[in-house]
């Protein structure tokens, strides 16, 4: 099985833009602010490293137990949402109301492999370019 990294990179990403302001803030009240921004990036990416794995670890249960792949979307003409069904590995059938603005975001297509995530919202489960 397929296995998805994509919460890993982006916190990741996200730890290290966040750290890496915040220890260059610190550096620079210290003297030495290129050991600042080098200490909050190493420790941004480490953090971000075990959120995005153990974000990853939930998708990838979930992928692994249930398996969701897209068989049919729809758009509601009337408000502009696109009804997505969704199947997991039993056969079982989900519908889901996907705004526009997250269908034009995740670019959702036939026979993707999706996941729900904590909010009930549908989500790639593997970047596309993957």
């Amino acid at each position: 099985m397929k296995k998805t990294n994509k919460n890993t990179s982006i916190q990741m990403v996200f730890g290290m833009c966040i750290c890496g302001s915040i220890g260059t803030f610190i550096g620079a009240s210290l003297g030495n602010s290129a050991m600042g921004s080098s200490m909050g990036l190493l420790v941004g990416m480490v953090i971000g490293f075990l959120i995005g794995t153990t974000e990853d670890k939930k998708v990838n249960n979930q992928i692994k137990e249930k398996g969701y792949t897209i068989k049919d979307i729809k758009k509601n003409e009337q408000n502009g949402e696109f009804i997505i069904t969704i199947v997991n590995r039993l056969g079982e059938k989900n519908v889901v109301n996907v705004p526009k603005e997250q269908m034009e975001e995740e670019n959702f297509s036939k026979d993707d492999v999706v996941y729900l995530d904590e909010d009930g919202m549908l989500e790639q489960a593997y970047d596309k370019e993957d």
